[in-house]
């Protein structure tokens, strides 16, 4: 009789270990969530077409990123010193290279041109207009903001001399805590399509007091 209680307690502990050991096999492993900053969703145009012009050249001559957001996973900030790295909520591609599109998109629509250039794919001729971006800041912090703080140049292309220099920082709404980063990617593609504006609204400026304008 003994026997066969330790039989059937044997029986029962390596019958639980099965268990555990087919549970962890069998738990389905997070699934990795891809997402992309898109172009503003407007058709505004800053230039009217009673006063276009030839078709505006420009160049996005660079476009700079902190260290901390060169990586694939999407970077939040939980407190002034602390980042948080997304391990199943990741950019579909290189950051940098995602805001030099979105931000070129932008222009296109604001200015009325596609005649838009991304260094190193220049023109063969001068462009009207090179913009330089530097990036200092660009996550959703602790208070579930997104935050986008950056030093822009924007320059006379031919003449080579300087038109703005500026340190530009927008924030958004606050955001909803939810299971995916969905609402905060969005909300980042809008702060690019802001300063896409800032900085489409001051060559507009300029263009408009330039004599061959």
């Amino acid at each position: 009789m003994l026997h066969a209680l330790l039989s059937n307690r044997r029986f029962w502990g390596l019958l639980f270990v099965a268990g555990l050991f087919w549970g962890c096999i069998s738990t389905k492993a997070p699934v990795t969530k891809y997402y992309l900053l898109t172009p503003m969703d407007s058709s505004e145009n800053l230039i009217n077409d009673a006063d276009r012009k030839p078709q505006l050249s420009i160049e996005v001559s660079s476009l700079r990123l902190p260290q901390y957001l060169e990586r694939p996973h999407i970077v939040t900030r939980s407190s002034k010193n602390r980042l948080e790295l997304a391990e199943f909520q990741q950019w579909g591609g290189n950051l940098r290279k995602n805001m030099v599109r979105v931000f070129s998109k932008n222009l296109s629509v604001l200015l009325g041109t596609a005649d838009i250039a991304i260094s190193p794919h220049r023109a063969v001729s001068s462009p009207d207009y090179r913009i330089e971006l530097t990036v200092n800041r660009f996550e959703r912090d602790g208070a579930g903001q997104v935050l986008l703080t950056a030093q822009w140049r924007l320059t006379h292309g031919r003449e080579k001399t300087s038109v703005a220099t500026r340190i530009t920082e927008l924030e958004s709404p606050v955001i909803a805590s939810g299971p995916d980063l969905e609402e905060t990617v969005a909300a980042m593609g809008e702060l690019v399509g802001e300063l896409s504006r800032i900085i489409a609204q001051t060559l507009v400026k300029d263009l408009g007091g330039r004599p061959d304008s």
